[in-house]
């Protein structure tokens, strides 16, 4: 399965990333941006909105496909709490999507607290990057 990767964290990490394709919204091609929330908050500040509706744009593409929103947060607070953040950014970028025109039952939205850190959590830099939501389009090889 060849997926469209749309990652969202606390600082840019790549304007786009290539792996194949050439057209925004083809099978293989990945997209690194950012969406940011303030420390141990939920809210999406306002710079962010714009990459939600790429993401909606690179939807209207391929209506039949299902996102994957998975939220992310760093390795600081207990984990129960990182996990219930986790699942209110995923949400909160869930609900942007579904205001844009992203029907509910194409989103999917998980919180994984401080799984999977993106690099280390033993610095602010490194934890910054951590808080994240990352948004995926799975597509099936064709």
């Amino acid at each position: 399965m060849k997926k469209l990767l749309l990652l969202c964290g606390a600082v840019l990490m790549a304007a786009a990333c290539h792996t194949g394709n050439t057209q925004p919204g083809r099978v293989g091609q990945m997209y690194f941006s950012t969406i940011t929330f303030e420390v141990n908050g939920d809210e999406i500040e306002m710079s962010s909105y714009k990459l939600i509706d790429e993401a909606v744009k690179v939807y209207q593409k391929d209506p039949s496909v299902i996102m994957e929103v998975r939220g992310y947060t760093d390795s600081s607070g207990n984990e129960k709490s990182n996990l219930r953040l986790s699942q209110k950014r995923a949400d909160r970028v869930s609900k942007a999507l579904q205001i844009r025109g992203v029907p509910q039952d194409h989103i999917k939205a998980k919180g994984y607290g401080s799984e999977k850190p993106i690099v280390s959590n033993k610095t602010p830099e490194g934890r910054q990057k951590n808080r994240r939501v990352e948004i995926e389009f799975p597509y099936p090889d064709k």
